[in-house]
């Protein structure tokens, strides 16, 4: 049976393991009122010295120097006076706690371990005469270490680092508790500029091995808060290692608003204010520890925000510029740069509240500051601001309130070529064409700056079939809305795009959706409309002769000789690539490339269309001879004519053969002109286009234009390019009438069937099957964000965009920041 002594010191030790303290000094206390003989170990006084050190660690220094004081009253010194100095110190008592150590160490009750602490107090007063007098009067009441510290760090206060790192290097121990001598030497280091020594100590650069993503080992620096602070200073100072690569522990005083900094402050360094400006904004408040940031937050987002436009991050410098616009007084110029980035980033309702805030500035300026304004450019800004107002709530599905916009900024200015620009877009979406097209062009021509007034006018000119005029608007008007070069880009005629699928089903959805008023293309309509039954596995369809010729007829007599030139190629085109060859097809098709050939006489263009639809239709290049010596024999090129000739019969042949039909007559026009780039993309282009040949030829060709710098060919080379990328994305895309029913398990398979086609035979089997879930998300993370999306809302006056509900909304793109 246990006795009550060893029932108490049971509960005792109990409370001591869970470190409650105070609980068990109570106990004490309690017992030795009944029993003030027992002695139990720890003492008394060794538990008070334990509740100090715990308050200490807690923050709590009033209570711990409480705890400490009464350590001491009860016999413990040494660690007592170490501990209760440190409390002093945290309270910013040096002068107490120099006191308490000092007196301790007159009397000798502080022990040898301890009397570093006296020299250590006078140092941080700066009494550097002092303990040199200490030391050489009491050499023996410090150990070796100490005395080698002490040296040491007067060798720092006198500036003399060599000494300082020699005497700290004989340091193998630590002087006080908690002391690290490691710490002492690097900092000497880092002031010698001895950086790969202080990174050596550090583990600066140290590569940790890892299992299952857990970290094997941790760099040196680590371990200690100082050495943390001494890692973060050399990475400033060196820029070594990337901070990114750096691991701290931020519950050893580095704080994470610490390293948010830093980060933030390198990333300013190395010129990339977009990424430094994520850093800014990761802080969760503003910062007392960091004023400086606040002075300089407006300049850093203003700075970000223009780097995030230039690298295309629109989300990016659209938060940047709105947390400036909200944080400032109002700031005329970055309104405007403001509204641009909410519209590119479709931000309807923040640019709506933009936008009615531009206005009221506008009017209120005005009365405070009429000096600043004429009334004509007072006038033409509110004007302006109302039509883009009117843009923004009918791209926010509010027509009615857009069309309120718009008559305010038609009060204000009827002549306005904003106003007159608008206007012009109502008509183009009534598709009363005439009137679009007068409006849209006066408007340009007066300085309207609406990139949707540019762009409807060109589609208009599209949609009535006139590439010429769309082209010449391009050329007018382009440079003002960045359009700096479109002679350069690729833009096939839509009638020919829908032809040069040949694939019917495609090539019908293309013309079905495709302008009547373009002739080429009601052409191609009218076979479409003519079509009878299913068409055959090769994509050949039966045709209504009797109704197709009627309305072909019909529609030619209306037109030009130069507009029948490319409606007669639409016709024979059609029937040749989609035809079946039933009775009465070939006499068809021959009556319509008479008909081309007539036109020769008086448009020369004519010539050409014939030459492309004969070697479209036959298989054997000698029926080709007579016309096509006829036709070079007259051209002052005649390497380039034939060239031409061949570029255009590659859109339209579906097999080796057709492809094949003018390689005699490119061969022998090679012969007289080896390094014609155009005759060497066009032999090219009989060939299969995966192979060596082709390849080879392609790129001598491209070669050579690109050394002669010839305009002409070097666009020929971007139209076959964006010929075969066309191909490419027509051999991925299901049956298009599938597309009307299609679904996610049709998407997957879509994808499959691309990731497929595009790896080939590069990767096995087995290997691919293992990778394709990861491959399809990929993709499907490239997708557009809306992608697949169909708006509900109608707009009730059957607007369409820029006037009708926007797209669903996207989510601004924001890259991970660190």
């Amino acid at each position: 049976m246990s006795s009550p002594r060893s029932e108490f010191e049971v509960q005792l030790q109990s409370l001591l393991k869970q470190q409650k303290y105070r609980q068990a000094l109570d106990a004490i206390h309690k017992v030795q009122r009944s029993q003030p003989d027992w002695v139990f170990k720890p003492s008394e006084a060794e538990i008070w010295l334990l509740r100090g050190k715990q308050e200490f660690e807690k923050g709590d220094f009033r209570q711990a120097e409480t705890s400490l004081r009464r350590s001491l009253q009860l016999g413990v010194t040494g660690e007592a006076h170490y501990w209760l100095a440190k409390s002093l110190l945290a309270l910013n008592r040096l002068d107490a706690a120099l006191t308490l150590i000092q007196e301790a160490f007159a009397d000798g009750s502080l022990p040898k371990d301890y009397s570093i602490c006296y020299p250590k107090l006078l140092l941080l007063k700066g009494d550097t005469v002092t303990v040199e007098q200490v030391l050489n009067q009491h050499p023996k009441r410090f150990s070796a270490a100490q005395q080698h510290w002490l040296q040491g760090a007067l060798a720092l206060k006198a500036q003399q680092p060599e000494g300082a790192l020699s005497e700290f290097q004989k340091v193998k121990r630590p002087v006080t508790p908690g002391d690290r001598p490691n710490i002492w030497q690097i900092y000497t280091q880092q002031a010698l500029h001895h950086w790969e020594a202080a990174a050596l100590q550090l583990g600066l650069g140290m590569k940790t091995n890892t299992l299952m993503g857990l970290s094997l080992g941790r760099p040196a620096y680590t371990e200690h808060p100082i050495l943390q602070r001494f890692a973060l200073m050399q990475q400033l100072e060196t820029g070594h290692p990337p901070l990114e690569q750096m691991q701290f522990s931020l519950n050893q005083g580095i704080s994470n608003d610490l390293v948010t900094v830093l980060s933030l402050v390198e990333l300013i360094n190395e010129n990339n204010p977009h990424d430094a400006a994520h850093a800014l904004l990761n802080l969760d408040r503003p910062s007392n520890q960091f004023p400086e940031l606040t002075t300089l937050r407006p300049a850093l987002l203003t700075l970000a925000g223009q780097q995030a436009l230039m690298q295309g991050e629109i989300g990016c410098a659209a938060e940047f510029w709105q947390r400036l616009h909200r944080e400032q007084d109002f700031n005329p110029q970055l309104a405007v740069n403001l509204v641009k980035v909410l519209d590119l980033n479709e931000d309807y309702q923040d640019l709506q509240r933009l936008l009615t805030r531009i206005i009221k500035w506008l009017e209120q300026d005005l009365k405070r500051h009429p000096q600043n304004w004429t009334p004509d450019r007072h006038k033409a800004a509110l004007v302006y601001a109302h039509c883009r107002l009117a843009d923004t709530w009918m791209g926010m599905g509010r027509s009615r309130a857009g069309l309120g916009e718009l008559r305010t900024a038609e009060r204000l200015d009827p002549r306005s070529p904003e106003v007159i620009g608008r206007h012009g877009l109502l008509a183009a979406l009534d598709e009363n064409y005439d009137e679009a097209i007068r409006l849209l062009t006066e408007s340009l021509e007066g300085g309207c700056r609406s990139m949707e007034v540019y762009t409807v006018l060109i589609d208009t000119w599209k949609t009535l079939g006139n590439s010429e005029a769309a082209a010449e608007t391009r050329r007018r008007f382009g440079k003002t809305f960045g359009d700096l070069n479109p002679e350069a880009e690729v833009e096939l005629l839509p009638w020919v795009s829908a032809l040069a699928t040949q694939n019917y089903a495609l090539c019908r959805r293309l013309v079905q959706e495709g302008s009547d008023r373009d002739p080429a293309m009601r052409a191609c309509q009218i076979f479409v409309e003519a079509a009878q039954g299913d068409p055959t596995p090769g994509g050949k369809i039966s045709l209504n002769q009797t109704q197709a010729v009627q309305h072909w007829d019909s529609l030619l007599q209306g037109l030009s000789a130069k507009e029948q030139v490319p409606t007669l190629q639409a016709i024979a085109l059609s029937m040749l690539l989609f035809a079946k060859r039933e009775k009465g097809i070939a006499a068809l098709i021959t009556q319509y490339l008479l008909n081309v050939f007539e036109l020769g006489d008086r448009q020369p263009e004519a010539r050409t269309a014939h030459l492309v639809l004969l070697a479209v239709k036959e298989r054997d290049p000698k029926k080709l001879e007579t016309p096509l010596q006829l036709y070079l024999g007259s051209q002052p090129q005649p390497g380039n004519a034939l060239a031409q000739i061949q570029l255009q019969v590659r859109l339209y042949t579906q097999s080796s053969p057709q492809h094949s039909t003018l390689r005699s007559f490119l061969n022998a026009a090679l012969q007289k002109e080896p390094q014609n780039p155009l005759l060497l993309l066009a032999k090219a282009t009989t060939y299969p286009t995966n192979s060596p040949t082709y390849d080879e030829l392609k790129q001598q060709g491209f070669e050579i234009a690109r050394r002669l710098q010839d305009a002409k060919a070097l666009q020929a080379f971007r139209q076959e390019e964006s010929f075969l990328n066309a191909r490419m994305t027509q051999e991925f895309l299901p049956d298009p009438d599938a597309l009307d029913h299609f679904d996610m398990e049709d998407m997957d398979e879509l994808l499959e069937t691309m990731i497929r086609k595009m790896v080939g035979n590069k990767i096995p089997a087995s290997e691919l099957k293992r990778m394709l879930p990861q491959l399809k998300q990929m993709m499907m993370n490239d997708l557009p964000p809306n992608f697949g999306d169909q708006g509900d809302e109608e707009d009730e006056f059957g607007f369409g965009f820029p006037f009708s509900p926007p797209p669903a909304r996207r989510s601004a793109k924001r890259r991970k920041r660190r």
